[in-house]
């Protein structure tokens, strides 16, 4: 007896210890108990185990995740054991080698799409998605197995892990080679499990652990393109784990019209434990990364474990290579205790704003989300959030040109991003992300309401803050991929537009001494005897003019007046860069001049229309 369960029969092989068969005999409960052996036996240990069985409890009536039911305890001190109680599936798990149909391998990837959604709404990353750890009941259900990898993401971290992160080569995402693992990674997990079904193994590799995505051939046919979209190097371009469910339902189609399979053609057993009845095998490609098969056990009915959760903070002091997940050879990466200090900002021009945000990551508020990368200048990305149609919640990264005062002595060499708790003001909440060695560039992530209604602000820009400091915490920003047509404004330097001559029109003016913004892409000018300044910046995407505008042509380009449009004493004029577009085209590039700080007399529409126009005839057309 282990607690209240009867053993019934085993060991037998399973994960990274061995389990056996038991039942409730009051209940008359059918489970599977595993022995944990753990280094340190005190109660504290005890505990922790029982907190982290708490962890899977969440998930106890998830279709498509096998239960954890809890852990018990037999002796004391050095001969203490520890034994997960878990739930017992008859089934088996997926055959990595066996080829289905299509639409069947579809059909298992959205149900384990569908438990990966629970489990990231939850700041769980399995980090081990396989066929090996996939099970399926004898009603065809497939239910994800196997949480001995698992990593609970710290709301509160902001920088990278310092863990060790386990993994099998065959089926993990490329930035689980480097520590860093996250929601994006279950995906790309996903898509090679679903690629293995179709195909009889894992995807090739390429250079830097990436998946070959070439080798979709025809035979993938509607799956083709959300693998591809899947298995896409960055995380940050892959769908999230709700996307690639829908993806993968509508390949799928109807459950009623999918094609009948038998259990023992798509799956494999438990291999029996120390008893030589059962021998292993490799993969047959790339076996030295992938781990041994088991075989057949020469019963009907196989139980599949799910192993516990080593759900360790990112806080954690671990420095340990962890055993194989799942009893199967995984690799180990292990980021080094302290991350070379600085970090690889590279050219500004070319930084990308939207790696570091993910609509995916915002599914948990219950909004439709979608990226913008044309809605203000060029060095933001937008994610929108949306319901029924109505934009809600605009959620903005944005590159700026110096990090804010007393916020860089926060970094040190071994964290290459802080996040810096900003302002929370009506109607906004922001989170500033300084990076370590870096004095002229910060990001600043805002939440701000778009419509009259609620929303968790500061939640919202927390978890976008997280994404973003993972995508930091790599030490080096993605490029922007293609890079800016030629002709866009993305290329211009905002001080160059205006001259000494063309500052004249604004007493006091250094034009030897502008501010110029992130990638040159905004600049100010403010006068040395009185109040008045200059900005000058780039904007691009949709526009709608107050009502108080008027429209006007400068140099050759269509350009909008707005008094007052940025305050009190303000004149804003918009230049629309290529000639022949307008607002009325819909998103396009345009120059934006304000003219601040004016009093009464000070004529500031007539002022920012002179400057807008010398801006005008710099651009091409002008």
């Amino acid at each position: 007896m282990v607690g209240r369960y009867r053993l019934t029969k085993g060991p037998v092989g399973g994960g990274r210890g061995v389990v056996w068969f038991a039942v409730e005999p009051e209940l008359g409960q059918r489970v599977v108990l595993k022995r944990a052996k753990v280094a340190d036996n005190s109660q504290a240990a005890y505990e922790e185990l029982v907190a982290e069985a708490r962890a899977l409890v969440k998930f106890a009536d998830h279709p498509n995740v096998v239960t954890l039911y809890g852990v018990e305890r037999t002796g004391q001190g050095r001969n203490a054991t520890f034994w997960l109680v878990m739930q017992q599936v008859t089934g088996g798990s997926l055959d990595g080698s066996a080829r289905l149909p299509v639409r069947s391998a579809a059909h298992i990837g959205a149900q384990i799409a569908n438990a990966l959604v629970a489990l990231h709404a939850k700041g769980i990353v399995h980090c081990d998605v396989k066929p090996h750890n996939v099970v399926i009941t004898e009603d065809g259900v497939a239910k994800l197995a196997d949480f001995g990898a698992a990593y609970r993401l710290d709301p509160e971290a902001t920088e990278s892990p310092r863990r060790p992160i386990r993994f099998t080569p065959a089926y993990a995402a490329p930035e689980l080679f480097h520590g860093v693992p996250e929601p994006a990674s279950d995906v790309a997990s996903l898509g090679a499990t679903v690629y293995a079904l179709v195909a009889g193994g894992p995807p090739p590799r390429g250079p830097g652990h990436t998946f070959r995505t070439e080798a979709l051939g025809e035979e993938f046919g509607p799956l083709r393109e959300p693998l591809t979209a899947m298995l896409r190097t960055e995380p940050g371009e892959r769908p999230g784990a709700a996307e690639a469910l829908g993806a993968l339902r509508e390949v799928a189609g109807p459950v009623a019209l999918l094609p009948e399979l038998r259990l023992d053609e798509v799956t494999r057993p438990l291999t029996p434990f120390g008893g030589g009845q059962g021998a292993t095998t490799t993969a047959p490609r790339r076996p030295s990364l992938i781990p041994p098969r088991p075989v057949a056990w020469g019963v009907a009915a196989v139980v599949v474990v799910a192993a516990l959760v080593a759900l360790w903070p990112r806080d954690s002091s671990s420095k340990e290579a962890s055993p194989s997940a799942g009893g199967r050879s995984s690799r180990t990466a292990a980021p080094s205790a302290t991350p070379a200090p600085g970090f690889g900002f590279g050219d500004p021009r070319t930084a990308d704003p939207c790696a570091l945000l993910k609509a995916g990551v915002f599914e948990r508020f219950g909004h439709d989300a979608r990226v913008d990368s044309h809605y203000g200048n060029f060095n933001r990305c937008d994610v929108l959030l949306s319901s029924d149609d109505n934009e809600i919640v605009d959620v903005t990264a944005e590159f700026r040109a110096e990090a804010p005062p007393g916020t860089t002595a926060a970094t040190t060499a071994a964290k290459r991003v802080t996040v810096v708790p900003d302002h929370a003001g009506s109607g906004r909440c922001a989170r500033t992300l300084v990076l370590s060695g870096v004095r002229d560039a910060a990001v600043e992530v805002t939440a701000k309401l778009i419509d009259e209604a609620e929303a968790p602000l500061c939640d919202i820009a927390d978890v976008a803050a997280r994404h973003a400091a993972t995508v930091l915490g790599r030490g080096v920003l993605p490029r922007r991929s293609p890079g800016p047509p030629a002709g866009s404004l993305a290329r211009r330097d905002a001080c160059g537009l205006l001259d000494a001559r063309a500052l004249e029109v604004v007493p006091g003016i250094d034009a030897r001494d502008p501010d110029a913004g992130f990638g040159r892409w905004a600049c100010d000018w403010t006068s040395t005897t009185g109040p008045l300044g200059v900005g000058l910046r780039f904007d691009q995407g949709y526009f709608s003019p107050p009502e108080n505008s008027r429209f006007t042509r400068l140099s050759g380009h269509d350009a909008v007046v707005m008094p007052g449009y940025e305050g009190e004493g303000t004149c804003a004029v918009d230049v629309f860069a290529h000639p022949g577009r307008s607002h009325a085209d819909g998103p396009t590039e345009r120059v934006r001049l304000v003219l601040s700080g004016a009093r009464a007399g000070d004529r500031p529409c007539e002022r920012a229309t002179a400057l807008a126009e010398s801006a005008a005839a710099a651009l091409p057309g002008g």
